[in-house]
């Protein structure tokens, strides 16, 4: 394949900045050079292209037709040369480590455990930021996120900590083991995650013992995994629960599984970040330990 040969990188420089401020003066203060430095870089520019990139007006430039076309190409080469060189830079903050976290993660499987980690490495401080949407890395203040899902994030490295299942539980004395389980589900409140996993293993439960829709209690439906194992454990009734969010509960005697139905997830825990944040020292303790913690 035959690619035009390009011009140099240092007169497309030139022109971003004259581009942006409209002046080859403010564009040399900027620069610290001349404004004759300036004006020649365009020139050889606007040679190598064979067009003219600016009409020249008294006290400012503007950009002509070929101009403000080639304008968006060089902001996008500039700003991914920009990215470049910072993925290469070492860790701007070596002894803070900035998770994204899910809510429900931290709140019942990660902050029971991170003192450990603390005392591992106490010269790591942690910064917790709970959100369900993965972080836009590119702002600079994140340094990991933990995702529970397909592991397809684009432009990120991912690596898989741990899978999941998902079981029916409740405040221990909600329910009578020694009785059917179907009459005593159909008589209590049920919790309902909103989530795949939590739909697909209740409507699999329904199956099982033979529950028409029109015949289930009505569903307590609540958006955060966390609250779901809240409800449960305050005796609201009885949900559909991943595993490792009530590890804690289940070992305490706080909840207790209902039945031994239980559902692999079809989402998993991952790691994901840019794949440079993985050779930070800091980022690589924290690997190690939660890896260790998942059983991974």
């Amino acid at each position: 394949m035959c690619y035009m040969k390009l011009p140099p990188l240092k007169s497309l420089l030139y022109f971003k900045y004259v581009a942006e401020l409209g002046s080859l003066k403010a564009a040399a203060e900027q620069l610290y050079v001349t404004q004759a430095a300036v004006s020649q870089q365009i020139k050889l520019l606007e040679e190598h292209l064979d067009c003219l990139l600016f009409e020249r007006k008294v006290r400012q430039v503007v950009l002509t037709p070929s101009g403000q076309q080639l304008l968006p190409y060089v902001l996008t080469g500039m700003n991914s040369l920009a990215k470049g060189v910072q993925a290469l830079r070492q860790d701007p903050r070596p002894d803070t480590l900035n998770l994204s976290v899910l809510g429900s993660f931290a709140h019942c499987w990660l902050l029971p455990r991170l003192s450990d980690f603390q005392k591992q490495h106490p010269d790591i401080k942690i910064r917790l930021e709970p959100s369900d949407k993965l972080t836009n890395f590119d702002e600079g203040e994140t340094d990991i996120g933990i995702r529970f899902g397909e592991g397809n994030y684009p432009n990120l490295h991912t690596e898989l900590l741990a899978a999941d299942s998902i079981l029916l539980a409740c405040k221990p004395g909600l329910v009578d083991k020694s009785k059917p389980i179907r009459a005593q589900v159909l008589e209590q409140k049920l919790i309902m995650d909103i989530c795949p996993d939590a739909e697909r293993a209740w409507q699999c439960f329904f199956d099982l013992h033979d529950i028409k829709k029109h015949e289930a209690p009505e569903f307590l439906s609540i958006d955060n995994a966390a609250i779901v194992v809240q409800a449960a454990q305050a005796g609201q009734g009885i949900a559909m629960v991943r595993r490792r969010l009530i590890e804690p509960q289940l070992e305490l005697g706080q909840l207790e599984a209902v039945t031994d139905f239980e559902m692999d997830c079809l989402f998993k825990y991952f790691i994901a970040a840019p794949e440079n944040h993985f050779r930070w020292q800091k980022v690589i303790h924290f690997c190690r330990w939660i890896k260790a913690q998942m059983g991974a």
